[in-house]
């Protein structure tokens, strides 16, 4: 019984350390503290020790893997809800400066580089150079961009 406990104590931290580097929204988790739990449970009712110390071992184990099981949720879902911050889409939402427009497309200058840049969908007022832009999206290597809102902050 206490090579069992012993087991279960194992795998149930192990699962708990891969859910830290898992993204399993918390069921690895709950199962790997289901197991540690357990597994303290048996070592202490095996040795002959008794309730008066497995139960609270194992109260402690319990609470301590949930604790850890909550804050690990907590911050999977609060990065889920986070923008892109990489890669091409990162770049949606920033400013970006017109160096030259003609017709449907231009130039815009952002972050020391120059970019093609189209009008967004259902933007038509056309900007004029020097003027400050917000990229809306990007297809490839083109820039969809809009034209500042008066109420948002200057560039």
């Amino acid at each position: 019984m206490t090579a069992l406990g012993v087991l279960a104590l194992v795998v149930g931290v192990l699962l708990i350390v891969i859910e830290a580097h898992a993204p399993t929204y918390g069921a690895l988790g709950v199962v790997g503290t289901v197991l540690a739990g357990t597994g303290a449970w048996l070592l202490f009712t095996s040795g002959g020790v008794g309730l008066e110390v497995a139960l609270p071992v194992t109260l402690g184990v319990a609470a301590v893997g949930l604790g850890a099981v909550a804050v690990t949720g907590r911050k999977v879902l609060t990065a889920r809800r986070e923008p892109v911050r990489t890669g091409a889409q990162s770049l949606v939402g920033s400013e970006a400066l017109v160096r030259s427009w003609d017709g449907e497309q231009g130039q815009v200058e952002m972050d020391g580089g120059l970019w093609r840049a189209r009008m967004a969908f259902g933007y038509t007022e056309i900007p004029s150079a020097g003027e400050c832009v917000v990229v809306e999206g990007i297809r490839g290597l083109t820039l969809r961009v809009r034209r500042r809102e008066p109420w948002e902050l200057p560039c």
